[in-house]
């Protein structure tokens, strides 16, 4: 008898993202990470005296969805710039 095991490789991510609007944003933020069962590590937000804020986000993603999960993420509203750091 042959016992197969499913093995989930997930890789440590980090995300820099340049935000509008930092309550609202961290919300929709919020709900996506929850949405689609990406647990963050840490976060750190700096907020700049325009009223945007510098987000870092670390988390834990299977690799096979690091391109797609980045896809979305520059799409959301609030977003104005994104970076994807990579663990290695």
């Amino acid at each position: 008898m042959t016992h197969l095991t499913i093995e989930v490789v997930k890789k440590s991510c980090a995300f820099v993202l340049q935000i509008q609007e930092p309550v609202e944003t961290l919300k929709k933020l919020a709900m996506f990470f929850q949405d689609r069962h990406i647990q963050i590590d840490s976060l750190q937000m700096h907020r700049s005296q325009n009223g945007d804020a510098i987000l870092i986000v670390h988390c834990q993603i299977e690799k096979d969805r690091i391109s797609r999960t980045v896809q979305m993420l520059e799409q959301l509203p609030g977003i104005i710039e994104m970076e994807r750091m990579e663990g290695r």
